[in-house]
């Protein structure tokens, strides 16, 4: 059993319960570390401690000697069973409190302060990298098919933050982010060169040479050309610029993003291109819907906001209304909510394009919702 001695950043040094001389060990991961022998790992089959971490391990050993003292009772049979039983009860009792109060303290924290930002640790081949804010569920999925070099194609409908998560991947992986939305003249992703023999570059060009995450949006609304360009991108490793063949730096990354899979138009997105199965069959296809974890971030904990937001969508499902409730409307639902009266905002920030019918339907296919200002100003507006 290990007595915690100090906790740095990345490490912590502990030391055995009944040592009678200074003798601590490293953990961190779940693995402990034994520094009097090169830092390699008690547990057999886990190698050595990463060097990084050695300095501020080696620090926090030499602080941590000022807090211990060679225990001085618990050597008789009677004190080690005294002992074991105290630990155990504590440890017994920390369980309930954590059961019980966990629930609560995340309530308490969610309608005080909202939804705290993650810290993400991510650890690649070159380095570390950390990433702040809320992730969506499928961000580790899109970051491992990335981080190998596989193009992605993330679906879903508009607001759905795929933009977002691709700054997030490119944080990640601490490489540039470029982007460009749907794209009709092949030259805005080519670059071209003018009357006066300049080369005017490009996003793509700028990721294809120098490395980064290029993400392309909305590709099923850009011409069929431009697929075929990212096929020999993506195909070759090269590409014939206006300036001649350049090879895809090792750092090069592709995202592309689109509302369709790649069908073509629908009721709900006109103007889309039917993608042929070659270009998507280059492509690990995500779906990214809505995330509750992003949009009770966004909503900053208002309950009310999102139960309303919630079975708003359900309703608009069930009814089979083509509708779209984005993120950006529960942004703004949340920057008005001590501003505007509620039937206000949800008129301005919302509803402002349905169809009168269109809302008494939604309204009837709604779950009831007791004591929700949303709820019940979206009932008067209808009836």
């Amino acid at each position: 059993m290990y007595n915690i001695l100090l906790q740095g950043e990345n490490v912590t040094v502990a030391i055995e319960d009944t040592a009678r001389e200074y003798k601590p060990v490293v953990m961190m991961g779940g693995v402990s570390y034994n520094p009097r022998n090169a830092f390699w790992a008690t547990n057999r089959g886990k190698g050595q401690l990463d060097p990084m971490y050695v300095p501020e391990a080696e620090d926090l050993i030499e602080k941590a000697q000022a807090h211990w003292s060679p225990k001085k009772s618990g050597s008789t049979p009677a004190d080690m069973i005294n002992n074991l039983l105290v630990d155990t009860v504590a440890q017994l009792a920390a369980k309930d409190v954590v059961e019980v109060a966990k629930p609560l303290l995340d309530d308490f924290i969610m309608e005080t302060y909202g939804k705290l930002p993650q810290r993400l640790e991510v650890v690649t081949e070159k380095k570390a990298n950390v990433v702040q804010g809320i992730t969506h569920e499928k961000f580790e999925t899109v970051l491992q098919l990335v981080n190998y070099n596989i193009p992605v194609f993330l679906t879903g409908p508009a607001g759905c933050g795929k933009n977002v998560l691709c700054k997030q991947v490119s944080e990640a992986l601490g490489i540039e982010f470029y982007f460009s939305n749907a794209v009709t003249q092949e030259y805005k992703l080519t670059g071209f060169i003018d009357a006066n023999g300049r080369f005017h570059e490009t996003q793509f060009f700028k990721a294809f040479t120098e490395g980064g995450l290029f993400m392309l949006d909305e590709i099923d609304a850009s011409t069929p050309e431009v697929l075929v360009i990212l096929n020999a991108a993506i195909a070759n490793g090269y590409f014939d610029f206006p300036t001649g063949r350049a090879e895809a730096h090792e750092d090069f990354r592709l995202i592309a993003a689109g509302n369709t899979f790649g069908t073509g138009a629908d009721i709900e997105y006109t103007g889309r291109y039917q993608l042929d199965a070659a270009s998507l069959d280059r492509f690990a296809v995500i779906q990214i819907d809505y995330s509750k974890a992003v949009e009770e971030a966004i909503a900053g904990g208002n309950k009310n906001l999102l139960q309303f937001v919630w079975s708003f969508r359900e309703a608009i499902e069930k009814a089979q209304i083509k509708f779209v409730v984005s993120y950006r409307a529960i942004e703004r639902l949340h920057k008005l909510e001590d501003v505007l009266e509620a039937g206000e905002a949800l008129q301005i920030c919302l509803l402002r394009s349905l169809d009168p019918d269109d809302m008494k339907m939604i309204c009837r296919n709604m779950k009831p919702l007791n004591s929700n200002a949303y709820a019940d100003a979206f009932k008067r507006m209808v009836a």
